[in-house]
């Protein structure tokens, strides 16, 4: 069975800040949300910052009609975040469902830290290849506004952004596996890298905001690096900005993310090109 490709997608990164004063009832549940972790609620960062929902940027998105339309013929549904939205009592999958009138199935995937967006993509593969999807859509989503100082925040400043990715089969950046990997240090991701940029024509390595500074990419391939402006979204608005002519000018592209809290982990997807015209709705600044 062919593999499903990237038919269409559409980034967003918002500039405007709604503000927050979070009530009593709301900070209860941001402390719950990290009490089990260790990690202090600080009240100055939730009230400073942007107070973009997973809502708002999901919205933001669905302004594009062309590409809500691509979405809303999917019949699988996966929202993903790095980080849970610290709006309380606000599942986007299921509201996302209904605004699109889809009759699919949706579903989360959160709490896997940076690399969540990898298991959403190997999530919908596995349901082409089983016979249940046709087309799926694939929404990563992050918010800035977060109450906690730590290692996320020193390695990449979250940013206010979304990326919507609609996968079915037919031409298009076609998703050749999705691929772990274990080890600390830059050595064993480069033998991976080295592994799946090798072979002939023309490989694009995409680096995300975590991965190690001194990791070489493969001889040979070329080089883009997300800038260190999102946690979870990096790679996914590169791809989502740049996916038309990086098809026509790639033979295969890597994209590759180390989990920002365990370093040791990291993630990637290879795509390879078949010649189209793929739909897009652009990148955004809102």
């Amino acid at each position: 069975m062919a593999a499903l490709s990237l038919r269409a997608a559409a980034a967003v990164t918002a500039t405007d800040r709604k503000g927050w004063d979070p009530g009593p009832l709301e900070l209860m549940y941001v402390e719950d949300l990290h009490r089990p972790f260790g990690v202090p609620v600080d009240e100055e960062l939730l009230r400073t910052g942007a107070g973009l929902s997973h809502f708002d940027l999901a919205e933001l998105l669905l302004a594009d009609a062309e590409i809500a339309g691509a979405a809303r013929d999917a019949d699988l549904l996966v929202v993903v975040s790095g980080l849970p939205d610290l709006h309380p009592y606000t599942p986007l999958a299921p509201h996302l469902h209904d605004r699109l009138g889809m009759t699919g199935r949706r579903f989360t995937i959160t709490e896997q830290g940076s690399t969540a967006p990898f298991t959403a993509i190997r999530v919908a593969s596995a349901g082409h290849r089983c016979g249940r999807t046709r087309r799926a859509a694939v929404l990563v989503v992050e918010q800035s506004t977060h109450p906690a100082r730590g290692s996320f925040r020193e390695r990449a400043t979250p940013s206010d952004s979304a990326a919507l990715l609609v996968l079915e089969e037919g031409p298009g950046l076609r998703i050749e596996e999705v691929a772990q990997v274990h080890g600390t240090g830059p050595a064993a991701l480069e033998d991976r890298l080295a592994t799946l940029a090798d072979g002939p024509g023309h490989a694009l390595v995409v680096l995300g905001p975590h991965t190690d500074p001194a990791l070489r990419p493969p001889a040979g391939a070329q080089v883009h690096r997300a800038g260190r402006t999102a946690y979870a979204t990096g790679v996914w608005l590169e791809l989502a900005r740049h996916h038309a002519a990086w098809t026509a000018a790639y033979d295969r592209i890597v994209l590759c993310e180390t989990d920002a809290r365990a370093p040791g982990r990291s993630a990637l997807l290879v795509l390879t090109a078949a010649p189209c015209a793929p739909t897009t709705g652009g990148p955004r600044a809102v």
